[in-house]
């Protein structure tokens, strides 16, 4: 959801807004009868800082808040990489830090208008965040300031080694400080933007909140799962407040709701901790509307739910012994598995205090499907790495297996399995191992294309390891999307730098070993400026093919009137080859290529025939040793395969590349109906959806552009600012 001047800063996070026009609420307050919650909690709002002169559609700030503010400080300075320094006053447009600070304590409209606020100006009048200030500002507000509850309105891409995230794991472990985080406006419409959640939404012991309407889940909304299967965001709330729109306004609810939540139980004469107020705020939670649970997470909070729930929680030493475990139905978005698979869904395991917890089936292990230790450590929020191995020799069929999960203090939580199981028609292992974006597995931008294969038996299985490239044996073909991609990782100075992950000499031994003895390759290559081409060439020089600094087209164009990229049709096509002799087009933007050798072919290209964008190698040694290469992933992401961009055979081409490299037959005109079908909904339902944002860009896209701007390995960003040219959570 940016175009291609986006620039990326010295220790830069976004700040994203999504606002709607404003203006529409006018009326006459005389008396409001004073309400309560969130007596004796300190919230800390890291944001923009506070206007207490504005007057925003008849709040007056300075009436509204008046005595909630016990503490402010700016570290808008030259010292946390600004160039300027600036006051504690919000200056940004529709006074974002303001609007929080209002939903969170402020008399007419706060959720807990009695919490006292610590206000940290840490994003700049212009809306950008540096690291370093985050940094110092979490500091602060705990060490100095003792703040109970900390709101982060604040996104930006997912860092490896991010150090922000890292103190706030330690907040709640250590400190006992709740974080709340606004999960990003990096959703879609169309829901295919998945594993869009933004930096630092992705702290394990945060409260990561999604948006919803009164129609349910924003489309803005960012979701998830991240790229480990794990699941965020947690919950979601309104992303309405007064004049604006976003995941901006969803967390600070919830860290209301959690203030008055903690400050409840202190009247109480419960103890509390970060991981006790989670777990009872998620199992206080529900939807009208069912949606994955990487959606919405737990739902909607109800805080009356969650005092009931911790008055009837067993208590040790004034703790309420309140749990909580996400997903506790698997698996949550495959609809059929096949016999030799391995899948991996780590399980969100939320506890109270530091505990051990035991791990059942109610299967016998030879006909379990589940690997899970059988007994693990966690402190608070916990990740446990539940995985699915299927023998190759399983029953076919339904498979329903329960998990259970005790804690030492007795409680009992329970995950069902239900999923059918089949003999695949064919084996493809997916690398996600040598692309380091977040997007890049099978339940991110490659859903749509699991989902696909799997209707005509195609097992993908993902490799995230590399040892997985000594066993390619195992797998029909290879599939390898998007390799040597530039990802980015934060020092201990703040400092963002880029990175990529490397094709190790064995493993392109490996590649070509096993291509030479019969197997297929699906390489799906990128731009210049999002990978590491060089790198690339270093395996697939070995099939007579190089990928070229050259785009097709040019230069990718952003049109913000229409929401589309200028992603072209490839429609010339080698009309003899099987993966392209049936097929209309294809959307393309990425890399061109060149052939250098003897038994490759080119299959398709724009404009001229030089200028190819897929091309083609058979192994001398096998004749069904075959190799594809395309210079881009945009007709098999989530959006081609559902005839999203221009093209309604998308789904057609990569199911002749299928059938091509594993040497199968698939049913793929009755697909190609489906292809149409889809693509006729899409226009009739355009038509009729009352959007109520601008925001349609891809957040996969925007990934993919955002990677762009970082070409060289371990050089520090230095250029000015990280911007989004739309409105987002500010």
């Amino acid at each position: 959801m940016a175009d291609r001047s986006l620039k990326t800063t010295i220790w830069a996070v976004v700040i994203i807004f999504l606002l709607i026009s404003g203006g529409a609420f006018v009326f006459l307050m005389v008396w409001i009868q004073p309400r309560h919650g969130g007596a004796g909690i300190k919230v800390a709002v890291l944001d923009s800082g506070i206007n207490m002169d504005a007057r925003i559609v008849g709040y007056k700030a300075s009436r509204e808040l008046k005595d909630a503010i016990i503490a402010q400080k700016s570290f808008i300075t030259t010292e946390y990489g600004y160039d300027t320094n600036e006051t504690i006053v919000d200056d940004t447009q529709y006074n974002h830090g303001t609007l929080v600070a209002l939903q969170i304590a402020s008399r007419s409209i706060g959720i807990a208008p009695e919490a006292q606020l610590i206000i940290a100006k840490c994003a700049d009048n212009e809306g950008t965040a540096s690291y370093p200030a985050i940094f110092a500002a979490i500091d602060w507000v705990i060490d100095e300031e003792d703040a109970d509850i900390i709101n982060i309105s604040l996104g930006g891409p997912i860092l490896e080694n991010d150090t922000i995230v890292e103190k706030i794991n330690r907040a709640a472990k250590e400190k006992g400080v709740l974080v709340v985080i606004s999960s990003g406006n990096s959703g879609d419409v169309t829901g295919y933007s998945t594993s869009s959640i933004e930096g630092p939404g992705d702290a394990l012991q945060a409260i990561t909140v999604g948006a919803t309407t009164a129609d349910g889940i924003a489309e803005y909304s960012s979701i998830g799962p991240l790229k480990d299967h794990s699941i965020k965001p947690d919950l979601v709330d309104s992303g309405f407040t007064i004049i604006a729109l976003g995941t901006s306004f969803a967390a600070p609810k919830v860290a209301a709701k959690a203030a008055v939540l903690m400050s409840w139980c202190n009247e109480q004469g419960y103890d509390t901790s970060p991981g006790m107020l989670k777990a009872a705020l998620m199992q206080s939670a529900s939807l009208e509307l069912q949606y994955p649970i990487y959606y919405s997470g737990a739902g909607v909070v109800n805080v009356t739910a969650a005092k009931t729930i911790i008055t009837n929680a067993q208590k040790i030493n004034n703790m309420p012994m309140v749990y909580y475990v996400m997903p506790d139905n698997l698996p949550f978005t495959l609809t059929k598995a096949f016999r030799g698979d391995v899948w991996t869904f780590p399980l969100t395991i939320v506890s109270p205090v530091e505990q051990q917890f035991n791990f059942t089936s109610n299967l016998a292990s030879s006909e379990s499907i589940v690997s899970i230790p059988s007994s693990i450590t966690l402190n608070q929020t916990g990740l446990v790495n539940c995985k699915f191995i299927i023998p190759s020799d399983h029953t076919i069929g339904t498979h329903e297996e329960t998990i259970s999960i005790e804690s030492k203090s007795g409680e009992i939580l329970e995950v069902s399995i239900d999923i059918e199981i089949e003999e695949p028609l064919a084996r493809i292992g997916f690398d996600i191992y040598h692309s380091v974006w977040q997007i890049d597995h099978l339940f991110g931008q490659f859903r749509e294309l699991n989902r696909k294969l799997a209707d005509e038996g195609i097992a993908l299985i993902e490799l995230n390891h590399q040892d997985n490239f000594s066993q390619l044996n195992d797998f029909d073909a290879l599939i390898i999307a998007d390799p040597n991609s530039f990802g980015l990782y934060l020092d201990a100075d703040q400092v963002v730098h880029s990175y990529y992950k490397s094709f190790e000499n064995s493993t392109i031994d490996n590649i070509t070993d096993y291509v030479d003895s019969g197997h297929g390759l699906f390489v799906m290559a990128t731009s210049n400026d999002s990978s590491v081409l060089n790198e690339t060439n270093r395996l697939i020089n070995n099939f007579n093919i190089t990928v070229e600094e050259e785009t097709i087209p040019e230069t990718m164009i952003y049109d913000e009137e229409t929401g589309e990229y200028n992603i072209i049709l490839i429609t010339n096509l080698n009309s003899t080859h099987p993966v392209t002799q049936d097929i209309v087009n294809f959307d393309y933007y990425g890399s061109s290529l060149s052939l250098i050798g003897d038994n490759t072919a080119a299959l398709a290209w724009a404009g001229q025939v030089s200028n190819v964008a897929v091309g083609a190698f058979v192994s001398t040694n096998d004749s069904t040793g075959r190799v594809v290469v395309s210079g881009s992933n945009f007709m098999a992401d989530n959006f081609g395969i559902n005839a999203k961009y221009n093209s309604t055979h998308n789904l057609d081409f990569i199911l002749n590349v299928v059938e091509w490299i594993t040497n199968t037959t698939l049913d793929s005109m009755v697909l190609s109906e489906n292809s149409l079908q889809m693509k006729q909904f899409t226009l009739e339902t355009s038509m009729t959806t009352n959007s109520i944002s601008e925001i349609n860009i891809p957040s996969l896209q925007y990934n993919q552009l955002l990677q762009q701007n970082f070409p060289t390995l371990n050089t520090v960003i230095t250029s000015e600012t990280i911007k989004k040219k739309y409105k987002s959570c500010f």
